[in-house]
């Protein structure tokens, strides 16, 4: 009896052995754009670029994305002793809130939002036309090594500039207050700064070097409804401001 429960291992080893490289191949994955996308093979997820897993002879539906990027879709072929391997680079999605915005970049319209471009690494200068709203631009790096997606353009409507200008001058009429200050931004989930209209970063985030005054703060995640709100910088203060976005259902 030992015996034949010795062989039945024995047996199960082989059988095994013989499914692992006789029936299933390597394949492996990697992506320049953007470092780390996502791997869904056959509709399940698998994980991260750089990839490497065996799957089962035969044909395989392939997808690489990431927010921010125009998905990559293909077909694997797994054969016995043919590693299958993928290098993909997945397109910017260049996007605007809201949409239908004319993009023009380094100066040469280039389409409308939201739509898939493909940039090389450099730097560029993105500009965002919409009627009814005020003009986004922004100068943006593409690294050789790209992880994060290109930042979303939020337009704000022209009604909502001239209120926040009579804001400011009327806050301009104020005596001033010389030096400068600090302003120390978290919120959750995490969003984009903008500091009267200009880019600052995402949060959490401290700005180091304000000069003293008022400034409109605006946090901005695609989503979520943007946070509007004027703070004030004194000398050798630092201002805090915590937020909550809310999703845009809400």
């Amino acid at each position: 009896m030992k015996y034949v429960i010795l062989a039945i291992v024995i047996l199960m080893i082989i059988a095994g052995l013989l499914y692992y490289y006789v029936f299933t191949g390597v394949i492996t994955i990697d992506s320049q754009r953007p470092l780390d996308a996502a791997v869904r093979i056959d509709g399940k997820e698998v994980g991260e670029t750089p990839l490497k897993i065996r799957l089962r002879r035969g044909i395989h539906e392939v997808k690489a994305y990431k927010e921010g990027f125009e998905p990559w879709e293909g077909q694997a072929t797994i054969k016995v002793g043919s590693p299958e391997t993928f290098s993909v680079k997945l397109r910017f999605i260049v996007k605007s809130e809201p949409t239908g915005a004319t993009i023009t970049i380094n100066d040469e319209v280039v389409g409308v939002t939201d739509m898939p471009i493909d940039l090389t690494a450099g730097v560029y200068t993105f500009d965002f036309k919409k009627e009814g709203y005020a003009r986004v631009k922004f100068m943006a790096e593409v690294p050789n090594n790209v992880s994060m997606p290109l930042p979303v353009a939020p337009l704000v409507p022209l009604k909502e500039i001239r209120k926040e200008q009579q804001e400011a001058i009327a806050e301009a009429e104020r005596p001033a207050v010389s030096g400068y200050g600090a302003i120390q931004v978290n919120s959750t989930p995490d969003a984009q700064v903008f500091l009267d209209g200009t880019l600052q970063g995402e949060t959490p985030l401290t700005m180091a070097k304000v000069r003293s005054g008022s400034y409109v703060l605006k946090l901005s995640r695609e989503g979520y409804k943007d946070l509007r709100q004027t703070v004030y910088v004194n000398k050798g203060e630092t201002t805090k401001v915590a937020a909550e976005l809310k999703p845009m259902e809400e």
